[in-house]
Order: structure tokens, then C-alpha cells, then sequence
């Protein structure tokens, strides 16, 4: 998964035309270590549909700020500058909440 960089990095993901999916965390986060053990499989079931990156939020609280995101993990999928789907907090995600999460974002397709 690419680390987003920049600002003008994550506006130009957020409004192209594949749909993306921003995984938000920290190295120091155990729930975001936590998902780091299966979000592969996830991602790979799912690369038709959604490019992913990953925001640390250390190091982007710019991007954080414009995302609205206040808590680790969280998820958010746009397409097109449109906010399709959030799955937003500091609660810990497990793989089928994640896998909802992304089934709820395909339907917005």
C-alpha cells in the first residue's frame, strides 16, 4: 500500500476516477498493527474496484484535517472528489467490519 505523500498528492487521488481507499494510521497504533495482518488479502480481493493508500497520521495531520479524520484506524473511499463511504474512529476494525465497509463503498459506485 503507498504511503500519501503530500497534500497535492491526496487531492489528486481523491478526485480521480478509480475509486480510492485511505487507510489512516500510526506505527504506534496496535489496533492499526492489527489490520496490517490481513489488509493484503483485503486489498487484493479488492484492486478491480479501489486503488489503497495509507495516511500516516503523524506526519499528515494536514490531510487528516481536510478528511475530517479524528481517530485511528479509520477508512475512507472516494471517487470523482466525492466522499463514497467513512468507516471513521479510534475503535479498534475488525476484518469483517472492514470487508463491510468496503461492500457498502462498491454499492456507491
Amino acid at each position: 500500500m503507498e504511503n500519501i505523500k503530500n497534500i497535492e498528492q491526496y487531492s489528486e487521488i481523491k478526485n480521480g476516477e478509480k475509486a480510492a481507499v485511505m487507510l489512516f494510521s500510526a506505527d504506534w497504533c496496535p489496533d492499526c498493527r492489527f489490520i496490517d495482518t490481513f489488509i493484503e488479502e483485503i486489498i487484493g480481493n479488492n484492486r478491480e474496484e479501489f486503488d489503497f493508500y495509507k495516511v500516516d497520521s503523524d506526519e499528515r495531520k494536514d490531510i487528516c484535517a481536510e478528511a475530517g479524520v479524528m481517530g485511528i484506524p479509520s477508512f475512507v473511499a472516494y471517487k470523482s472528489g466525492r466522499t463514497i463511504a467513512e468507516f471513521i474512529g479510534n475503535d479498534s476494525k475488525t476484518r469483517e467490519q472492514i470487508e463491510e465497509f468496503l461492500h457498502n463503498a462498491k454499492t456507491m459506485l
